[in-house]
């Protein structure tokens, strides 16, 4: 991966990140994703089938790389985005579009069938469009091979039972269906019908009815106008019966094609033809599936009561579940209708409510029924079901003794699909479903119970607005370490708040070793509920609901230590990531019973039952051994339902299996009767009490010192199980709804009594040298009893078993489950004693936690995170910390690893590191200048947008803590300053803090300025107590001096200069930044030396004045003529008009002679004062700089702003100003010179302003009363003849040379300037009428044309007077061409004949014109031309 640059992250998945990236010295850019160690089996197989694949439309895989704890995939870049993307924003496609795109997705089709892989998965989301605009196939997790379909059942598969229903064809949700070619034409039939409708053939919120309306509704008509090919294609690629619907040959020469497609030869689908046949032999004729038709279902239904198609078989489900409601509603009654089977348990007065297991841990079920001669049925309501489960453990991290809501007292089996993109999982069973490699990867997110294997590869695609070339699964990663019971806070933990009540930091002062070990637990609700006393009836008393607090304290960092998966459980007993589980295989031809389905037997009435149980029991107490280990493994398929379960283990069933493990010494024998007893345990929710006199724990105690490693493995497995259920059901634990200070009184109140032999000897299986698997079973147990927290933790916590966890945790020659699974277990004990941290630290030293950071699986890193961060938590409350800290600070790799975690890490390890990073700045602020260098702070930003709550919590908290220590760091850097002004102290050296302790806080100032250049710390950082503390360094600065002054001041003025950026903050602090801020920097400005602290200092007045200024101006504008708004406004300006006259304009004169860019800025700042009317002219007349001021225009004109060309048009303006100041200058023929360059190089903002100088000039020069608008709203002053002081201006004849532009610029199309440029050409003929007659006359000819045209170009007011001043032009330049014949001096340059009789022409029709002005001034101008010699 050192081959790549790697840039922000595009896209997270479960397993995955993807990010964009760019190969080293080329601009070639790739997706480059990020996948989980864990996910190695799914990923290699994914890449071996990528790597084959080599066509336009199929994404581009690359290459991969495998690093410690991450493969790394480089795909192709697409920056279209995907169709999902493109149909949400277009909604629908027109005809031409879906032609080319369709075509593209059939070569693509046809590539992969030619090449014997099944696409499965196609739907807009999974289309990519590059640059061009050409479709790719990416997310090849579904795909599979018709080699490998046809040598595996389809159960074994991996994904087999995977798919987005919406685009799934009706075949597919029979039993044993297989995917083909034909499928994927269906799926290629509803993407197109999408594109052109906007919405798939068949949707619905409801799973059963969109189910139901794929094998049985007609596709619905096309709206608007398809063409017939296109209608023909799409009803051909949709028709139900597979075997009916078009094929390849008839596919590749449809009329819909403009052109015939290539040929490829495509191999054979024998599993395909084996499903088919299958299905044509198992069926009867008259109950033979018709598929043959459109609108013909996969299955024949019988019709319910509303006439729609269901299938007997969910008639007959959905009856019996109509009989459970009924039961359930008259718990402990018979009801008519129901099942006549009732539990034991149920009809108990005292009796808990039974806690639905997970039903996935179930055996598959058999395969639905043939029903009337054996014609297969799709069973919605049992497929519903399973769908269900599987999005319940998917989505809600089902796991482990948590109630389910497939499973609870509800009975709605149906799904709502939020969105037709959804992917399902359709398989059941979910264990069997699960690979050994994806247990045995030490996976930290994959759920052994889980009926399907996450997807091979996440979606690689590019998102909406950020041309993001790879696509994720919408499943956030949820954790770092195992995805197991998410654990929330308890009422006892939170003092009766919800959930979302957080603690405040007053109610955590002094309580951090509680904070510790009071975690986040499961709710009553969640776990197993407490058994309720047998001596009486009692309710357990209810907690109570907690109002709602409407307003959300402050995150407080202890809050954000631990994660739900931080006390997650897992089942012990059929755990993969231990060891491979044995198939149970057995001969019904053994049987002492009919081999009967879990579900079967629990339908069965209590007599039946009794009787089956009976020979089970005989055959296992007095047969042989074969069958009593036939008949025991017979017994497990059913104690993997968990009503079964009940009713065996609180049976006679459970003290026989007690009672022969006892006697029994046959190895065999006895691990075949463990494993039913710990599978009993494992799934059922009630356990009598009466079972705790079989003598149970003791017989199992001593099974586990048996010298078999099988019998002790599963002996320890089913202890394990016991002694975790044991210790939900005592007082106090969280999962029986009480607290977590367990007392002995507690336990010794319950009927389970756990001796410490049993405790010390699964502790002693954690010493060296013990059988692996037997070790992690241990190590398992430890860890679920643990999660409980009080007396079950404080019975397994010794140094003893730190010292063997920690062996075990670093042992690399260990599995890495084991290792990981060590690691938790190490993680809940310390948790709930802090006090065992120095323990911990003495075997796991700093240096090894913080190299785990960045190395090992993700389970291993939320190990070392967490006991990273209990330690730096412990070092406020535990002592002899100190010098475990001490060797913390020479870690120099734990910041660029904390911050490494944050940007490539999954949810749990980036919120996590979050906490960290704020632990570290809590203890010691020196880590905040390695975090900002290690850019930590970007991070932040770029995390900002993150949608996980966890995430966003923990980084609240950081924010939080870093924010807190501000403003201690600006008191230890105001102390400093004060100490080394006075020579008292001298500042240290620079050195970072894990080379020692800083002399000086000056170091950090820079650390300050890197968070106010972060939105999100600034917004919280900023008060009136900082702005303060900073205003105080400025005037500080303003006579001190101290060593290191420079590098202060450059960042103390960075730091103003960002907040000068902030208006809100300016105007939310108007005293202190007008008051304190601006009079310092004019201070600093004429104080400093160096140019660029002086160009900062004015920089930053400008700004924060322009800001100030501005908000006055809009409060004028606007009018605002509150009292109290105007008050304030008004004093505010006055403070500012004293600012400027004080500081400001004193020294204008030296920032005019400054490095640039300072005259620039300050120009532009004495032009926004004048426009603000804050100054006026005559305070600029009082620094005398006048020629300065026009120096410019004799300078090179290409430097030239327009701030330097209104401060000159501010100055002719004004009639404070002498003309002959003016004219002592001898700048008009400049000034027409920057008129002509403005013009040559269409500098259109120029135009305006210097028109508008040259008509004040010309004004000057005026000798009667005459008054023009200015162009310029700012300058509309006119200058009169009784205004005018001194002589006119005597160069103004040098504008004479000048007036064919004026002529030209009548003719622009801005109002404003054919305004001005008239107005100039009026009076120039007006003052000068020699100089510019002769260039006027010569152009005569245009004059035809601006007559005519103005007309159509401006509006009438204004055309009215550009047509005057134009005829006004013509008869000035023809009376002075009369007058120079008349002097013998002709002008040169007279007009051709036919331009002058176009102008008569035009001035003739103009002397009819309505406007009496006009009329008038073409009748003067027809006259003067008559008069022409």
């Amino acid at each position: 991966m050192n081959q790549y640059h790697i840039y922000e992250a595009i896209g997270r998945g479960k397993h995955s990140t993807v990010y964009k990236g760019r190969k080293k010295k080329t601009i070639e850019y790739y997706a480059i994703k990020s996948v989980e160690k864990s996910q190695k089996t799914k990923v290699l197989q994914e890449v071996r089938t990528l790597h084959s694949l080599d066509h336009n439309n199929v994404l581009k895989f690359y290459a991969w790389y495998e690093t410690s704890a991450h493969l790394w995939l480089v795909l192709e870049y697409c920056v279209g985005g995907d169709l999902l993307t493109l149909l949400r924003q277009d909604t629908r496609l027109p005809e031409e579009s879906i032609h080319d795109f369709a075509r593209d997705l059939v070569q693509a089709l046809q590539f992969l069938h030619s090449k014997g892989v099944i696409y499965c998965d196609l739907k807009p989301s999974n289309v990519l469009l590059d640059e061009n605009g050409r479709l790719k196939l990416c997310d090849f997790g579904l795909a599979r091979r018709l080699s490998d379909i046809a040598k595996s059942s389809v159960q074994e598969l991996p994904q087999a039972k995977r798919g987005t229903p919406c685009y799934m064809a009706p075949e597919l949700f029979q039993e044993g269906s297989v995917h083909s070619y034909g499928s994927d034409l269906w799926a290629l039939g509803c993407v197109m019908y999408e594109c052109y409708a906007g919405r798939p053939p068949f949707v619905s919120s409801s799973f059963t009815q969109l189910v139901n309306s794929i094998i049985s509704d007609p596709m619905p008509p096309l709206w608007g106008n398809p063409s017939h090919e296109f209608e023909d294609l799409v009803s051909r690629l949709l028709v139900k019966d597979p075997v009916e619907r078009i094929q390849w040959d008839e596919l590749r020469n449809h009329s819909f094609w403009r052109t015939k497609c290539k040929v490829l030869p495509l191999p054979p689908q024998p599993a395909f033809e084996n499903f088919l046949r299958l299905t044509s032999r198992s069926s009867s004729p008259e109950e033979t599936p018709q598929l043959s038709g459109r609108s013909t279902p996969v299955e024949k239904k019988a019709l319910d009561a509303k006439g729609s198609g269901i299938d007997r078989a969910t008639m007959r489900e959905r009856s019996q579940i109509q009989a459970k409601k009924v039961e359930n509603k008259h718990a402990g009654q018979e009801s008519k209708g129901a099942a006549p089977f009732k539990e034991k348990t149920e009809g108990r007065e005292n009796g808990r409510k039974l806690i639905k297991g997970s039903a996935g841990h179930a055996q598959p079920k058999e395969s639905d029924r043939k029903l009337n001669g054996g014609a297969p049925v799709v069973n919605l309501l049992r497929l519903s079901k399973i769908v269900k489960t599987n999005m319940l453990k998917e989505t809600e991290n089902d796991t482990y003794r948590q109630q389910s809501k497939a499973n609870g007292a509800s009975d709605d089996t149906d799904v709502t699909l939020e969105n037709h993109d959804l992917e399902l999982n359709f398989g059941e069973g979910a264990e069997s479903d699960t690979t050994e490699e994806e247990d045995d990867s030490g996976s930290n997110a994959a759920n052994p119970i889980d009926s399907a294997e996450e997807k091979d590869l996440q979606k690689v695609s590019s998102k909406t607005t950020h041309a993001q070339p790879a696509k994720v699964e919408n499943t956030k990663a949820n954790t770092g370490a195992e995805e197991h019971l998410p654990v929330t806070p308890s009422p006892s933990e939170t003092n009766g708040r919800s959930e979302n009540q957080l603690m405040t930091p007053a109610e955590i002062e002094g309580k951090q070793l509680d904070t510790m070990r009071q975690v986040a637990a499961t709710p009553p609700n969640v776990g197993i509920p407490r058994k309720a006393s047998q001596r009486g009836t009692e309710e357990p008393k209810k907690e109570p609901t907690p109002a709602p607090n409407p307003a959300r304290p402050s995150v407080v960092l202890s809050q954000s230590l631990w994660h739900p998966s931080d006390l997650s459980v897992r089942p012990i007993m059929l755990n993969r990531r231990i060891e491979k589980v044995p198939e149970s295989n057995f001969d019904s031809r053994m049987l002492p019973v009919e081999r009967l389905t879990s579900s079967e037997f629990v339908k069965m009435e209590s007599e039946q039952q009794d009787a089956f149980l009976n020979k089970i029991m005989t055959n296992i107490h007095g047969s042989s051994v074969n069958e009593k280990i036939n008949t025991l493994k017979y017994l497990e398929t059913l104690c993997t339902n968990i009503d079964a379960a009940n009713v065996l283990i609180n049976g006679p069933v459970m003290p026989l299996l007690v009672k022969l493990l006892r006697t029994i010494k046959l190895p065999a024998l006895r691990v075949q009767l463990t494993s039913v007893m710990g599978l009993l345990i494992r799934h059922a929710t009630l356990i009598e009490e009466e079972l705790a006199g079989s003598g149970i724990v003791a017989v199992l105690t001593d099974t586990l010192r048996d010298k078999q490693d099988k019998v002790r493995r599963c002996a320890m497995a089913t202890l394990g199980e016991l002694l975790f259920y044991i210790a939900t059901q005592n007082e106090g634990s969280p999962r029986a709804g009480g607290g977590h200070d367990n007392s002995a009184k507690d336990v010794k109140s319950s009927a389970w009594q756990i001796p410490g032999t049993t405790v010390a000897l699964v502790a002693s299986i954690l010493r060296k040298g013990e059988d692996d698997v037997t070790q992690h079973y241990a190590l398992k147990t430890i860890e679920n009893i643990a999660s409980q927290g009080g007396e079950w933790a404080q019975r397994f916590t010794n140094n003893e078993v730190i010292d063997n966890l920690c062996y075990t945790f670093r042992a690399s020659a260990k599995p890495e489950n084991l290792r990981a699974t060590a690691g938790s277990c190490l993680v809940r004990l310390v948790r709930f004693q802090p006090t065992t941290i120095p323990v911990v630290l003495e075997k796991l030293t700093f240096k090894e936690l913080v190299g785990g950071l960045a190395r090992g699986s993700p389970r291993e890193q939320q190990v070392n995170i967490n006991l990273l961060n209990m330690a730096l938590v412990g070092s406020s409350v535990i002592s002899n910390m100190s010098k475990y800290l001490l060797a913390l600070l020479e870690e120099r790799s734990l910041v660029p690893s904390v911050v490494a975690m944050l940007e490539q890490g999954p949810e749990i390890l980036r919120g996590k590191a979050f906490v960290c990073a704020a632990l570290l700045c809590k203890i010691n602020r020196r880590w905040l200048p390695s975090l900002c260098n290690a850019k930590l702070i970007p991070a932040v930003e770029r995390l900002t947008k993150e949608k996980d709550l966890y995430v966003l919590q923990c980084m609240e908290a950081l924010v939080q803590t870093v924010v807190s220590v501000v403003p201690s760091i600006l008191e230890s850097i105001n102390t400093d300053i004060i100490q080394l002004a006075s020579g008292r102290r001298t500042p240290g050296p620079g050195s970072s803090p894990a080379r020692g302790t800083l002399r000086s806080s000056l170091p950090m100032f820079p650390v300050v300025l890197n968070l106010m250049n972060s939105p999100t710390f600034r917004n919280r950082m900023v008060d009136e107590n900082v702005l303060e503390r900073l205003a105080s360094f400025l005037k500080r600065l303003e006579t001190s001096s101290f060593q290191g002054q420079d590098e202060f001041q450059s960042t103390l003025l960075q730091i103003v200069e960002v907040l000068s950026q902030q208006s809100t903050t300016l105007l939310a602090h108007p005293d202190t930044f007008i008051a304190r801020v601006l009079p310092s920097l004019a201070v600093l400005y004429e104080k400093n030396t160096d140019g660029d602290m002086r160009f900062l200092c004015l920089k930053v007045f400008f700004d924060i004045l322009v800001v100030f200024l501005d908000d006055i101006s809009s409060t004028n504008i606007t009018g605002d003529h509150q009292s109290s708004t105007t008050a304030s406004g008004a004093l505010r300006r006055e403070k500012l008009e004293v600012i400027v006259k004080q500081h400001f304009l004193p020294m204008y004169p030296i920032l005019l002679q400054d490095e640039d860019p300072l005259p620039m800025y300050a120009q532009k700042l004495l032009v926004m004062l004048l426009d603000l009317k804050c100054i006026q002219v005559e305070d600029i007349l009082q620094l005398k700089l006048i020629s300065q001021f026009f120096e410019f225009l004799q300078s090179d004109l290409a430097s030239i702003n327009l701030h330097n060309v209104r401060l000159c048009l501010y100055l002719a303006s004004s009639p404070k100003v002498d003309s002959k100041l003016l004219s002592d200058l001898r700048i008009v023929s400049h000034v027409g010179g920057l008129l002509d360059f403005v013009h040559a190089k269409g500098m259109q903002d120029f135009l305006d302003p210097v028109l508008s100088l040259c008509r004040y000039f010309l004004i000057r020069n005026v000798g009667d009363s005459l008054e023009f608008s200015s162009g310029n709203g700012t300058c509309a002053t006119a200058v009169n003849a009784g205004d005018r002081t001194g002589s006119a201006i005597q160069d103004i004849g040098d504008m004479g040379q000048h007036a064919g532009i004026f002529l030209e610029l009548c003719g622009s199309r801005e109002p404003q300037v054919t305004e001005a440029a008239a107005d100039c050409l009026a009076l120039l003929l007006k003052v000068a009428p020699r100089s510019a007659a002769a260039p006027i006359f010569s152009t005569m000819g245009r004059f035809a044309d601006l007559l005519e045209t103005c007309a159509q170009s401006h509006a009438p007011t204004l055309c009215a007077k550009l047509q005057s001043q134009l005829l006004f032009a013509i008869s000035a330049s023809c009376k002075e061409l009369r007058e120079a014949h008349a002097r013998n001096q002709p002008l040169r340059g007279r007009p051709s004949s036919s331009d002058l009789a176009a102008l008569e022409n035009a001035i003739a029709r103009l002397r009819k014109s309505s406007t009496a002005q006009v009329a008038e001034a073409a009748a003067s101008a027809a006259f003067e031309l008559q008069r022409l010699p």
